[in-house]
């Protein structure tokens, strides 16, 4: 198997970014509890994370997420772990630092859910500036609530500081890929990956020595994603129809694939499904509750759907059919399948430098968690 590590050279850097916030107000409800009581509120303190994002070139989103930090719990003011990001995947190329605009946005979680308290917008150049002045002095970033229908409001929600903003080289990185590179192939067998492990190269040339990237998508057609035809669901698009439906699912393939198919020759990936019963061709009549749950099907017409377009098209496709999205969610069938064509590729003679890539697209809940630990593991 190929171990594929990011590796910065002299012209290719990292961002280290450390925030920290203040007064955060994270629930609408308990802000005008506390200033409708004739005492002050003792409110509890939220559990935040924040999320770094990029322009998006697709027009269904309008930003990318690039980078999610840990979550700080129970705090208001919260400094998060620094956080290191690699520049390619905020800037485009040959942009600068003062034209790449990133959003970061705060999130506070509870139990399963995930809330917005708030964003702003910035530069990166702005963003290691920011951090120059001496603590007291730096300015800070005020937080923006979410518009709703199209109306942003003035309400103020924290603030965030930062602590630390720095460009460099990670040569740690770099080494940890040599140590890794040289236990994965410590048989002896040749390889032009060793050669560029041993030296500070770009990814690119990691794909330009033969590495081929290979992606399979699996898609949750479980009953928890909610009825597709109603809004609010994940799978719910205002054109319900095979074209132009756009939706969560729609927009993370449209993220994930189209940077993935950047390293892929082929452009070939399987598109699967799970989760939902078909109507049997010998008895079409049969009650929904007899139907057998399909654990593992074919989207699309084809086996392997071109490209990220083609995705789309083998995710879309299903919405033609009759089906009923049931459950329970069950992915060990698509991690096998992955794990089949996967050792099809490493088994070849021909020594192929390919690496495979299983994308599960679910919401979240998995009930055969056991034994695909067990599976993982085992492999």
């Amino acid at each position: 198997y190929a171990y594929i590590e990011q590796v910065f050279s002299s012209q290719t850097e990292c961002l280290s970014l450390q925030l920290r916030a203040q007064s955060l107000v994270f629930t609408k409800s308990k802000l005008r509890n506390s200033l409708a009581a004739s005492t002050p509120l003792a409110l509890g303190k939220p559990t935040t994370y924040f999320q770094l994002s990029r322009p998006a070139s697709s027009s269904s989103s309008p930003w990318v997420v690039v980078y999610r930090s840990p979550s700080v719990t129970e705090s208001d003011t919260p400094v998060w772990d620094e956080a290191l990001i690699d520049l390619n995947s905020i800037c485009s190329d040959g942009a600068a630092l003062s034209a790449s605009s990133v959003r970061i946005s705060i999130y506070t979680k509870k139990k399963k859910k995930c809330k917005e308290i708030g964003s702003f917008e910035t530069t990166i150049q702005y963003l290691l500036e920011s951090c120059q002045a001496e603590e007291a002095a730096r300015s800070t970033f005020e937080l923006q609530p979410k518009a709703i229908k199209g109306r942003q409001s003035n309400e103020k929600r924290g603030k965030i500081m930062v602590v630390s903003a720095n460009m460099h080289r990670s040569d740690e990185v770099r080494q940890q890929s040599q140590r890794m590179m040289s236990g994965v192939l410590s048989r002896g067998e040749s390889s032009p990956l060793l050669e560029i492990c041993s030296s500070t190269s770009k990814f690119s040339e990691y794909v330009n020595a033969g590495l081929d990237i290979d992606l399979c998508v699996a898609i949750d057609f479980t009953s928890s994603n909610g009825d597709p035809k109603k809004p609010g669901t994940l799978h719910y698009s205002r054109e319900y129809s095979r074209d132009g439906m756009s939706n969560d699912y729609t927009n993370v393939i449209e993220s994930i694939v189209g940077e993935v198919e950047k390293y892929s020759k082929s452009k070939e990936f399987p598109v699967w499904g799970f989760g939902a019963k078909f109507p049997s061709d010998a008895s079409p009549k049969l009650p929904i509750e007899e139907l057998q749950v399909q654990h593992f099907f074919q989207c699309g017409q084809t086996q392997s759907a071109i490209g990220t377009e083609g995705v789309l098209d083998a995710y879309r496709y299903v919405f033609g059919l009759e089906f009923y999205m049931s459950g329970p969610t069950v992915i060990l069938p698509v991690i096998k399948a992955a794990l089949s064509r996967a050792n099809k590729v490493h088994k070849a003679p021909t020594k192929q430098l390919k690496y495979t890539v299983l994308l599960i697209l679910t919401d979240g809940v998995v009930n055969d968690l056991e034994s695909t630990k067990k599976l993982i593991v085992k492999y």
